[in-house]
């Protein structure tokens, strides 16, 4: 379909384009000059807005998402926005206090483990949950890289082999990570966010056209394919349990609790009303773009339904390849490369995202916290790039051999991290949870997390209900936290400063004693 001559030229631009932004706002910032790390930041509503959209979406605009809404049909759209509309409600009770007490603490906070910290006043704690984030992460990453690999060796028809677009990608991927900070980062994704939602609308619509030649998408499934329109769908893959398990499981793992949503959702708002703006305005976002990939997934299942698993997944080219670049080469060609960087864009705003935050994992929580390594603070920055380094060359060994589906991948990290929101919303609201309790639920949630996960080792995303078995762990978690806080007991004083700066961060921000802010 395309030379892998014009797949590389278009991802060099691409990529020249963000480092071109990523030089730009280091340099704006001086963040090197003045010896700051490259972990920490704040940024104005809206960049916070698209850096998290961008980061959140990862490869599922593009691949996943499309070819989940191929074998799920409309039953799994409802399921995607009734956690939607979840999350203002979610970030009001939780993320938005975590910004608080970020604060008040004077934006020291830097990852997701430090908060925990300063509430249970545990090491380790802070260790697990480390090691667990970054459990997360790696699947998150590889995940990236595994579906830009496979787009650019479908779209050439194999001219560039999937082991040798995954070096490429997974070396400047972190090459670009290594010499930007957050902040550039983030700018970057409100780029990349604005890119990879116009492109995802202008290849629904001209599949839309080309494809269905003027007959009307819905009335043709209605005919055709009226599972569509039923649980357990068109390849019997949503349960009626998703009505509830899979929404449940995103608003909590998917839009709150994975390391760079966290760190994005609860540090980086420069004000509470940027806060309050990213709860009012991602739904809106997200609502347009899962219906984008809901369209596309839909456009697929009216014209064939035969497609594999793992072909759903590609099916914007292949939709492209059978139905646009035959009538119109040129448009065809277009849309292709625009589905290229499009996947690109989102990917790597999510690749960005999870390397910057492991890296700070890595260098705070395990380093610095659990083996007391001491670096010098103008040497800072070149220890955090080596450690991006690392942790990116150890996702680039993972996509060389990956599972069937990027879905996969994606699911396993959400649940890993689900368990640990009993701890945050405990810690918040319940003064007598104790830290021997935090320890045990952050060990044994995402243990049966993983015990559940079991029967899936190849790489078949249904078990006993579906894809959300980390509910079961977060079940667990929330067990231990309250029985093992009522049989243990922690000093007070442990957590005495954390609960006044509460106090204090909700009377100045909230206004709760008429002070102004």
């Amino acid at each position: 379909m395309l030379s892998a001559s014009a797949i590389w030229i278009a991802f060099a631009c691409y990529m020249v384009f963000l480092i071109g932004v990523a030089v730009y706002v280091t340099q704006k910032e001086k963040k090197q000059a003045s010896g700051g790390s490259l972990l920490t930041t704040t940024v104005p509503w809206f960049i916070l807005v698209m850096t998290y959209i961008a980061s959140l979406m990862s490869t599922w605009v593009f691949f996943a998402g499309p070819g989940a809404y191929y074998r799920g049909g409309l039953g799994y759209w409802l399921s995607e926005m009734s956690y939607i509309a979840l999350f203002p409600f979610i970030a009001h009770f939780s993320m938005n206090k975590v910004w608080i007490i970020n604060r008040e603490y004077q934006g020291t906070f830097v990852t997701p483990a430090d908060f925990y910290y300063e509430r249970f006043k545990s090491g380790a704690l802070r260790t697990i949950l480390g090691i667990v984030f970054l459990i997360a992460s790696f699947p998150y990453i590889s995940s990236v890289i595994v579906a830009i690999s496979q787009a650019a060796s479908f779209i050439t028809d194999g001219a560039i082999s999937y082991k040798a677009a995954v070096i490429v990608v997974g070396l400047i991927m972190t090459t670009f990570v290594c010499f930007g900070g957050v902040k550039s980062a983030a700018t970057a994704d409100t780029v990349q966010g604005l890119v990879f939602i116009c492109l995802l609308w202008v290849i629904a619509i001209f599949c839309l056209v080309y494809g269905l030649q003027g007959k009307g998408l819905f009335s043709t499934l209605w005919t055709e394919s009226p599972e569509f329109y039923a649980y357990p769908g068109p390849s019997e893959w949503v349960p009626y349990s998703a009505r509830f398990g899979y929404p449940f499981s995103c608003a909590i793992g998917w839009t709150i609790m994975l390391p760079h949503v966290f760190v994005r959702s609860g540090y980086f708002g420069d004000n509470l009303k940027a806060q309050r703006r990213l709860s009012r305005l991602t739904p809106a976002l997200q609502a347009l773009v899962w219906t984008g990939t809901m369209v596309i997934g839909a456009i697929g299942l009216a014209l064939v339904k035969d497609l594999t698993n793992s072909d759903s997944e590609l099916i914007i080219p292949w939709l492209v390849r059978n139905y646009i670049i035959g009538v119109n080469p040129g448009l065809g060609k277009f849309l292709l490369i625009g589905f290229f960087v499009g996947a690109s864009a989102v990917g790597l705003s999510t690749s960005n995202a999870f390397l910057t935050i492991a890296s700070a994992i890595v260098s705070s929580d395990i380093l610095k916290h659990t083996f007391h390594v001491k670096v010098d603070e103008k040497k800072s920055v070149l220890f955090d790039r080596i450690i991006v380094a690392v942790l990116g060359v150890g996702s680039l060994l993972l996509a060389l051999d990956p599972p069937e589906l990027i879905f996969t991948l994606i699911m396993f990290a959400i649940a890993i991290v689900m368990p640990l929101f009993p701890i945050l919303m405990f810690g918040l609201y319940w003064k007598k949870a104790t830290k021997q309790a935090a320890i045990l639920a952050s060990i044994a949630g995402p243990i049966v997390v993983i015990l559940c996960y079991l029967p899936n080792m190849k790489w078949n995303p249904i078990w006993g209900g579906g894809n959300w078995y980390g509910f079961w762990g977060l079940v667990v978690s929330t067990i231990l936290m309250i029985v093992v806080s009522l049989v243990t007991k922690q000093d007070p004083k442990d957590s005495e400063e954390f609960y006044a700066k509460l106090e204090s961060g909700m009377d100045r921000f909230y206004d709760r004693k008429k002070v102004k802010y």
